[in-house]
């Protein structure tokens, strides 16, 4: 867990700054308290790890201390009260009288420790209770102006090198703090500009350090803030990750827990089973929106789960990423046993199942003509190898909806960011990123403007330490303009070959589209098995079929006939020439490392260059500069 790398850190005298980011406005559980937001279990952290003065920092609140009457508060509106405070076991309605019996500290030098008899039925020393201020609503150092100005950093100096009390200081919202603004600088004499110098310094200061304080600052997305907090090899970055299974399925079971046995909760939550499916269907949710999707599901008398987690799911995922990330279906081979690609979509799977990483790639490319099965082939990977399917968009495919607080023009950047961290919580996942020489973070109207590939991204993609939790998968019909990224060693060695399908795959897939639409015996051979029908992809039969759906309708009926299936045939245009295609078939032939990946079957255009296991990628070259003359194209 986070927290115990932080407390690694400290222990060793390793740091004592903390940068925290991500998933840092969520529940998190602590074991006398029960589920906190995240702030005030860290607070609660700090006071476990021995500080005497636990303080938080934020620019709209200020200064402020733990506040356990409003933790308690907090849960009552959730309804997540432990059980044992139900019946009293815990006498929080005392701590309102022992917060009013704390002595005033304006300087280090008037804090004093003393002697604090602990509640004999809380095992745990209270937060700041050997502590004592005098009138805390009337000290000037609690209620200075929240702005970060010149007398806060002066206070909040002097208060971390005295050695008179260990001191635990949490300040959220860093990036209101220390934006990512290039302005800062450390010359220049600003309130804002000073304090960010000074949080940084606080990081390189061994007295702080000598004196056990721990500073932790807290930010949701790190490209919010001054790259240079992100790089301080003195402040370790610490990421607060999504829950994992086994942390939703312990609050799942802990609010059926808490439930009274007879209520709609405990209906809507199930039997274990249905906890510890929920469990696994709720990942890429926190336990916020665990809470809210069970609140809604008790509040309709319905169990939890089905179709409204699914699109709770998918539309939190959407709104997490700003659009980024979308969240699709998976797939098992129930119709695709016989199709070449399953051979190592199996194979990856069972390297999965047994954690053999030997067998499961970093990334993969799919690479052919539109309408060729890519889209399909890595749902099927998600669902073969029991994982998440997310789906990458691009600046180009969505509208900038949101406002960069620094307005520096990189909005898809910073949400960008925000999605890898995602990914990351979500693992382990298949991520889809389709018509990958689209891939820019930018768009722009002349081609020397485009920005060079997203450095978090590259960074995701290169991270080995996500080998075996994210499959990084590309499609593209045109390889040859795909990003360098996508061609270094290691990363996307696997490459599925996806052409167009000839007359007996053709026949398969025709059958698969017109099951259970069809009662009489459709000639299956007639209708695409000749030449005349060379190129048409499994979308392209799909469509077909569709046309000839509405064609059946029009005249009343429920099932296809072969009258119908010929006239959409007959009238259906491919989206591109022959030769378009053909070009494009040979950009991903060209690129084949395995002739496992590579279909039995190949169509003419394709066969002259494939003897055995041999590829002629010189004919290949030849062809393609033939073709794009033709096209008037460059290959």
């Amino acid at each position: 867990m986070f927290w115990q790398e932080i407390k690694r850190h400290y222990d060793a005298g390793s740091a004592h700054q903390f940068l925290l980011h991500f998933n840092v406005q969520d529940l998190l559980h602590d074991d006398v308290y029960g589920y906190l937001p995240t702030t005030e279990y860290l607070m609660e952290q700090l006071n476990v790890l021995g500080c005497e003065l636990v303080l938080g920092y934020n620019t709209s609140q200020g200064i402020h201390l733990p506040n356990i009457g409003q933790w308690r508060a907090t849960q009552k509106m959730l309804e997540v009260v432990p059980t044992h405070e139900k019946i009293g076991s815990f006498h929080f309605q005392s701590i309102a009288t022992w917060l009013q019996t704390l002595r005033r500290f304006q300087e280090a030098e008037d804090v004093n420790l003393i002697e604090h008899e602990v509640d004999p039925q809380v095992a745990r020393r209270r937060i700041n209770a050997t502590l004592a201020f005098d009138k805390p609503h009337e000290d000037p150092f609690m209620h200075i102006d929240p702005a970060p100005s010149e007398e806060l950093q002066e206070r909040l100096n002097h208060l971390l090198r005295q050695d008179r009390a260990r001191v635990g200081l949490v300040i959220n919202f860093l990036e209101q703090l220390a934006p990512n603004d290039p302005s800062l600088s450390s010359a220049s004499n600003d309130d804002l500009q000073r304090l960010f110098n000074q949080i940084q310094n606080w990081a390189s200061d061994l007295e702080i350090r000598k004196r056990k304080h721990i500073i932790l600052l807290l930010t949701h997305n790190t490209f919010d803030i001054h790259p240079n907090l992100t790089v301080n090899p003195e402040m370790p970055l610490i990421e607060v990750p999504f829950p994992d299974y086994t942390q939703r399925l312990h609050f799942i079971e802990y609010l059926h827990t808490i439930s009274d046995p007879l209520s709609q909760m405990r209906a809507s939550l199930g039997n274990e089973n249905d906890r510890e499916s929920l469990a696994r269907e709720t990942i890429g949710l926190n336990l916020f929106g665990i809470h809210d999707v069970v609140k809604q599901a008790k509040s309709a008398r319905q169990k939890t789960g089905g179709e409204p987690l699914v699109r709770y799911r998918r539309e939190s995922i959407k709104t997490f990423s700003h659009g980024v990330l979308e969240l699709g279906e998976t797939y098992t081979n129930a119709s695709a046993e016989g199709w070449y690609v399953m051979w190592t979509l199996k194979d990856i799977a069972e390297g999965m199942r047994h954690r053999d990483l030997r067998r499961v790639p970093r990334g993969m490319l799919f690479l052919g003509p539109p309408g060729t099965g890519k889209v399909y082939a890595a749902k099927l990977l998600a669902g073969e190898a029991n994982m998440t399917f997310v789906q990458l968009r691009y600046a180009s495919q969505i509208g900038e909806i949101t406002v960069n607080i620094n307005e520096n023009g990189n909005t898809y950047e910073r949400n960008l960011n925000a999605a890898v961290n995602f990914i990351r919580g979500i693992s382990p996942t298949v991520v889809f990123m389709d018509e990958i020489e689209q891939a820019s973070p930018r768009t722009a109207i002349h081609p020397e403007e485009q920005q060079t590939f997203s450095q978090s991204l590259v960074n995701a993609i290169s991270d080995p330490s996500l080998h075996g939790r994210v499959i990084w998968v590309g499609a593209s019909s045109r390889p040859d303009l795909m990003p360098q990224i996508f061609r270094r060693y290691g990363i996307f060695d696997t490459k599925l070959i996806m052409l167009p399908p000839i007359a007996e795959g053709r026949i398969e897939i025709l059958k698969i589209f017109c099951q259970g639409q069809a009662t009489d015996q459709l000639n299956f051979q007639g209708l695409v098995g000749d030449s005349a029908t060379d190129g048409l992809t499994s979308r392209d039969l799909f469509m077909i079929v569709q046309r000839a759906n509405n064609i059946a309708r029009r005249d009343q009926r429920e099932t296809l006939t072969d009258t119908d299936l010929h006239q959409a045939l007959d009238d259906f245009i491919p989206d591109y020439s022959p030769e378009m295609q053909i070009f494009m078939g040979l950009l991903a032939l060209r690129e084949a490392n395995s002739r496992i990946m590579i279909p039995d079957g190949l169509l003419p255009p394709y066969q002259e260059f494939v003897d055995g296991n041999r590829i002629d990628k010189t004919g290949i070259n030849k062809r393609l500069m033939e073709l794009s003359s033709q096209l008037g194209l460059n290959a």
